[in-house]
């Protein structure tokens, strides 16, 4: 019976894919920051606050942000290839996805700041065929929309202190489908049914402080649980069977410190660990078992005159996928571990600014090991990002 069997490989890769922000992806199946300015510094954040949508990296920051509002576009474009089990089954895929993000950012006292930021992703792939020559195989594609709404409170005891508080609401909505897993028949090939566009919601919180020990320096901590997120209908039954259809969104924590040694240059580093290896779908031993990730971000902005700032960042991370495990990873190839960006504010009056931003994950290519001898994933994206901040 197929029921509740727990169906390997392709199976695995889409059940991966739906955990989070998929391929907006330099972390894993996360983006490499949050908020235009920051994502342009590589994502360095924690410790160094600069707009309405403060909150996704640490709560505590808002507090350091004054009251404004913040609107940002995403523009992911990225282009994966397989050499996919067969020799000669040549698999290609490209994808364009549009995610929004923003926040609002109210001081209400001089101690209490709210605030509410949302970060938004798209997710999928379309090969454009069925990913083996199996009868009843339906086109390989998958598509996961994930959006995470953080209402946020910060409390500011001293001038140089802030603690902050938040919730995780997320929602996400699945749709899979051209899977294939083993036939009961010992060698065959079955597709599994699929069950269309799925929604899902989930809770999870957040903690962060962050302080200033000197006017230079800045050091940041942000802690995030886990998302538990709602069952998927339907797909429970097969395809994310070992999870019940859940499909949370992982734990993380880390540290940051920004410094500015002029009042032109600001300097900000950033240790990240994502914990994917905790996250029920990713202990299946037939699945796509995701390591605990650590993450390195850096970053410099140089503001050239009082309207102008240029921006640059670095990203590297420990990849969270074993060559062994790159069948799994088809229809999700978040195998990137390098980003470089690079960013520009334009501050057109006293409460307006523009930004812009780019993102370049240089083609990575996953050589499959052991059972995966055979198969190879390359994979290559970039991010355009475009906001508007408005200062109260």
């Amino acid at each position: 019976m197929l029921g509740r069997s727990r169906p390997p490989h392709l199976a695995a890769a889409l059940a991966a894919a739906a955990l989070h922000t998929g391929v907006l992806a330099v972390n894993g199946a996360l983006p490499g920051g949050n908020g235009i300015k920051n994502a342009s510094m590589g994502g360095a954040s924690i410790a160094l606050p600069l707009d309405a949508v403060a909150a996704a990296n640490n709560p505590a920051g808002i507090a350091f942000v004054p009251s404004s509002t913040t609107l940002d576009l995403q523009v992911f474009n990225g282009h994966s290839s397989a050499d996919y089990v067969l020799p000669g089954n040549r698999l290609e895929n490209r994808q364009t996805q549009l995610a929004p993000e923003g926040g609002f950012i109210w001081h209400s006292a001089s101690e209490v700041t709210l605030g509410m930021s949302m970060s938004g992703a798209g997710a999928g792939s379309d090969y454009g065929q069925s990913a083996l020559p199996v009868p009843g195989a339906g086109t390989a594609k998958t598509t996961l929309r994930v959006a995470e709404f953080i209402p946020a409170m910060a409390w500011r005891p001293t001038v140089d202190l802030a603690l902050g508080l938040g919730l995780t609401l997320a929602w996400e909505q699945f749709e899979a489908d051209g899977v294939i897993v083993p036939a009961p028949v010992p060698g065959g090939l079955l597709p599994l049914p699929g069950h269309g566009r799925q929604s899902a919601t989930g809770v999870g919180l957040r903690a962060g402080a962050l302080w200033k020990p000197a006017v230079d320096w800045s050091l940041g901590v942000n802690l995030k649980s886990r998302a538990h997120m709602g069952r998927l209908d339907g797909y429970d039954r097969d395809l994310l069977a070992y999870s019940d259809g859940r499909l949370d969104v992982p734990a993380q924590y880390g540290v940051g410190v920004a410094w500015q040694p002029t009042q032109r240059l600001t300097l900000a580093a950033d240790w990240l660990r994502i914990l994917w290896g905790e996250i029920k779908v990713m202990q299946d031993p037939n699945g796509f078992a995701w390591r605990n990730q650590p993450v390195l971000r850096l970053g410099a902005a140089w503001m050239l005159d009082e309207r102008w700032t240029v921006r640059a960042g670095y990203s590297r991370n420990h990849s969270q996928i074993d060559a062994s495990r790159a069948v799994q990873n088809l229809l999700v190839p978040s195998i990137n571990e390098r980003a470089y960006t690079a960013g520009l504010s334009w501050r057109v009056d006293p409460h307006s600014e523009v930004n812009l931003g780019y993102e370049l994950n240089p083609r990575t290519t996953l050589t499959g090991t052991g059972p995966s001898t055979g198969t190879s994933l390359t994979s290559t994206v970039q991010m355009f990002l475009l906001g508007y901040n408005y200062t109260f």
